[in-house]
């Protein structure tokens, strides 16, 4: 995703922002903001803030009112992805504006955050075991257990050990 700001094109999954046509045929300038706010799924008060910080450049104006063309739409996919990456708004700012040759700064950046999202993960599937080692368990509650279950700890990513399968639970 964050190749995509300098238009290269990576090959992993990417949010789809709507990008249905209009019926005009001229798109250079004709989404309001109302209009790139649901395709986007971005508050209009966000865009206009987007705006005032410089990660979204300042559209034309019709009558005194806000026209985006399409690139918009590119422009706040990178932002969305980089948000749930976890990227803050000035980091995307250093992202946006890194044109150094190599990125430098984008680069140091992205591999910092990497590592984040290594750690998140991990947690994460931490959270996914201590869940389903709580589903072994049939009792009407913790307090109440009598199975056994929750005698022995839940399996960690640190440790590697899993919950007997004798005692699992899928979720379908």
């Amino acid at each position: 995703a964050l190749q995509g700001v300098n238009g290269c094109h990576d090959t992993s999954p990417q949010l789809r922002l709507d990008s249905k046509s209009s019926d005009r045929t001229d798109m250079a300038a004709d989404l309001t903001i109302g209009q790139l706010s649901r395709r986007a799924g971005v508050a209009p008060t966000t865009l206009r803030y987007y705006e005032k910080i410089g990660l979204l450049p300042g559209p034309v104006r019709v009558g005194g009112q806000r026209r985006y063309d399409e690139s918009a739409l590119s422009r706040l996919e990178v932002i969305v992805m980089c948000k749930i990456a976890g990227f803050t708004l000035d980091e995307i700012t250093v992202l946006f504006a890194d044109d150094v040759p190599g990125r430098p700064a984008s680069r140091a950046l992205a591999q910092a955050k990497l590592g984040e999202i290594d750690a998140r993960i991990a947690a994460l599937v931490d959270a996914k075991r201590v869940i389903e080692w709580g589903m072994a368990c049939t009792c009407p509650s913790i307090d109440a257990c009598t199975c056994g279950v929750h005698g022995a700890k839940p399996a960690t990513a640190a440790t590697g050990t899993s919950i007997p399968d004798s005692r699992r639970r899928t979720l379908v």
